[in-house]
């Protein structure tokens, strides 16, 4: 009787097990898919271009290394013809990093502790940090745009007043690239300030009213309390202003009208990878793909030793 009763309940068990199983099989099938649909099989067409290549009516060949060699002298070696070589490329894109993680991350840190202190009108100016988040990415560049037109917009006549104009401000480097580098200030504030402000409003009210209590200012607040607590949402900003070194091209195609600026030199790694490819020249192909292999290979580990190194600064806090 026993082993019948012991037999039962292994079936069940055995049933219960089979039922989680196929709950969590269904659960993971969709982004399992969509991993495999959108991403690897893609990433995989893109790691074989690299080694391959194409003339122009589409015939592969194998290539070896020789796409990295040229990708190498294109950005060292070859003298482009408005004078400024690759190195200007991979400063363009760098800055994209170091402005997003050391102005652009501060300022939106701040922000969030001003508006987490309850200053008047603080919902309001959580809308409005974020619009640029939800307005189409045209739209949005248009916006930045037009007030610096120099036939009809109202900062750009005040520029010019004050003796700071100069023609078209994104038709010439170095001028076009600051002009840019502001506009992913504006632009990427509202993100960041809306996952700041939520990973603060989490802390505990106790913590700063003891620090009240003990005497803190703002400032000791802000550093030794704040920061401290809201750590790793901080560091997941820093990581993704690390990508947008090889991710943000979007925003300088649409400033620059498709040309990284009348001289070319806003151009950028992402950028010159997308026009390779949107050229619809397959000899270029194969050059984009290694451009892309090579720089991720590169730039991934970086990523990922800096985040090692600035999750060990604080000790995870759950609250």
């Amino acid at each position: 009787m026993e082993a019948v009763n012991t037999g039962r309940r292994y079936r069940r068990m055995t049933g219960k097990r089979l039922k989680d199983y196929g709950f969590v099989f269904v659960l993971l099938l969709y982004p399992v898919l969509q991993f495999v649909i959108t991403w690897a099989f893609i990433n995989i067409g893109s790691l074989l271009m690299a080694f391959k290549y194409e003339d122009i009516y589409g015939n592969a060949s194998f290539a070896g290394f020789d796409n990295f060699i040229e990708v190498f002298k294109e950005l060292f070696v070859y003298e482009s013809p408005n004078g400024y070589g690759g190195w200007t490329m991979l400063l363009n894109s760098l800055g994209y990093g170091a402005v997003t993680i050391f102005i652009s991350l501060p300022l939106s840190l701040l922000f969030s502790y001003f508006l987490h202190k309850g200053m008047p009108c603080a919902n309001v100016f959580r809308v409005i940090f974020f619009l640029p988040n939800i307005i189409p990415i045209v739209a949005l560049v248009m916006a930045f745009k037009m007030p610096l037109d120099p036939s009809y917009g109202y900062l750009y006549k005040m520029m010019e007043a004050m003796g700071y104009g100069g023609g078209y401000l994104f038709a010439s480097y170095p001028t076009s690239q600051m002009w840019i580098y502001m506009y992913c200030i504006w632009a990427g504030l509202g993100y960041n300030v809306v996952l700041l402000s939520g990973a603060i409003g989490r802390i505990p009210k106790e913590l700063f009213e003891s620090a009240r209590i003990d005497g803190a200012g703002y400032m000791k607040e802000f550093t030794r309390i704040t920061v401290p607590l809201i750590w790793p949402t901080i560091v997941t900003l820093i990581v993704l202003g690390m990508t947008n070194v090889l991710t943000l091209y979007l925003h300088p195609y649409l400033l620059t009208n498709a040309t990284g600026g009348n001289d070319g030199a806003a151009i950028t790694v992402a950028m010159k990878i997308f026009m390779d490819t949107a050229s619809g020249n397959p000899t270029t192909f194969g050059k984009a793909s290694a451009m892309g292999l090579m720089f991720s290979v590169l730039w991934a580990p970086i990523i990922m030793l800096v985040r090692n190194r600035l999750s060990k600064k604080y000790d995870g806090v759950d609250f």
